[in-house]
């Protein structure tokens, strides 16, 4: 009896979860009495977010739904790791896990990152982690970085999993992608390898840069694939797009 065919495999950036919330907060002003007398109060709700400027831009968000129930399905399983975890504390502050949100925590598995940055910047606040300019640094110290360097301190190497010892041999990988690249675009690479050496098949990303910088870099070799959503429903044979679930713009208060 045929399993039907193999779920793919994706990476999901922070900027597609992002617009994976499709609500935002409000405040609802209402009528009420109180001891006889007329009030008025505000409470929190909120409403569906407004749509974006742009074409493209609006087309990968009307791609969102459709992706969520293939992920729910089964189809498409979605991942993130530390790094991307590392990411969404740092930024501004959503509805990401709560209400209106397609894609929930609990539906995003977790992979390990190809190199673990904690295990190279121990003792530093967290805050330290939060922070871009860090992790370029970070990616900028692996590529300067020589293998048998690490080899060499043997007390440090023979503590790290056997998974990111394989990835660090092959740090090549990394430095070939990274490549042309300049370092603004270091972390996406850094997912990207991410991914690669988790063998996802896709790093889901809205950010059009990345991809363009990618397209002028022949000098890596990856089977994972940078695509945007519309892209990704494309590879899958999808053409028909789910409705948004939230189509009514007046603010609702969240009992409602």
């Amino acid at each position: 009896m045929s399993s039907g065919p193999p779920s793919v495999t994706a990476l999901i950036d922070l900027s597609v979860r992002r617009r994976g919330v499709l609500t935002q907060e409000t405040w609802i002003e209402r009528a009420i009495t109180w001891a006889g007398r007329e009030l008025t109060t505000h409470i929190a709700g909120w409403k569906p977010k407004p749509h974006v400027d742009g074409p493209w831009l609006q087309e990968q968000i009307n791609c969102l739904p459709t992706i969520a129930r293939l992920a729910t399905q089964g189809s498409i399983l979605l991942y993130t790791y530390s790094e991307l975890e590392f990411e969404e504390c740092s930024g501004r502050p959503e509805m990401m896990g709560t209400f209106g949100d397609l894609f929930p925590r609990k539906a995003i598995k977790k992979c390990p990152a190809a190199v673990n940055r904690p295990r190279f910047r121990q003792n530093v606040d967290f805050h330290y982690y939060l922070k871009r300019g860090e992790l370029i640094g970070f990616c900028s110290f692996l590529l300067a970085l020589e293998p048998a360097v690490l080899q060499g301190a043997a007390e440090f190497w023979d503590t790290l999993p056997r998974f990111e010892q394989q990835n660090l041999l092959q740090l090549g990988q990394f430095q070939s992608l990274c490549r042309g690249l300049s370092e603004n675009h270091y972390p996406d690479a850094f997912h990207l390898w991410t991914a690669e050496t988790n063998h996802l098949d896709y790093f889901l990303t809205m950010d059009r840069r990345f991809p363009r910088a990618l397209s002028t870099n022949r000098n890596f070799d990856f089977g994972c694939s940078t695509v945007s959503p519309d892209e990704l429903l494309c590879s899958l044979g999808v053409a028909e797009r789910d409705p948004f679930p939230y189509t009514d713009s007046r603010p609702r208060s969240y009992h409602e």
